[in-house]
């Protein structure tokens, strides 16, 4: 492959700061509004698309210690977001799930990010929409 020009660098790392600094404020808007740390959020939004997960799983996911995810979970235990369960297949396992009230700050997270992707996409006509999607999904699909 050859490497990017340092111009279109520049450029793509100045957007992203843009598109970031625009996830950033949705997250801690919902943040805010639900008294959470940035783990305990990316804890569930990983439980929520992992149902049935074990803590060891979310440590690895978010590459964090399994006492820091033990932490987090506790206390996301208590807020009543998520409830740990023992599956019937190994009764010796944890198994974490949202709880109801997980799902709708979940919820409330996932809007927050579709007006943030809104924001991007509404300056485009429907075939550069097109493209950027597919681009995007190509570029996320290729992280390691």
């Amino acid at each position: 492959m050859i490497a990017p020009p340092a111009e279109q660098l520049r450029q793509l790392t100045l957007a992203f700061e843009r598109f970031t600094r625009r996830f950033k404020v949705a997250e801690a808007t919902a943040a805010i509004a639900n008294s959470l740390n940035a783990l305990d959020v990316q804890a569930l939004l990983f439980i929520g698309d992992n149902p049935d997960c074990k803590l060891g799983d979310v440590a690895r996911h978010l590459q964090v210690a399994l006492t820091t995810m033990s932490s987090s979970i506790d206390r996301l235990v208590r807020r009543g977001m998520i409830e740990r369960h023992r599956p019937e297949t190994n009764r010796r396992s944890v198994a974490l799930n949202l709880t109801q009230g997980g799902k709708d700050t979940v919820a409330g997270y996932m809007e927050g990010y579709q007006d943030a992707c809104n924001a991007m996409l509404e300056p485009l006509d429907p075939a550069e929409r097109a493209d950027f999607v597919r681009l995007t999904l190509k570029i996320a699909q290729h992280e390691t």
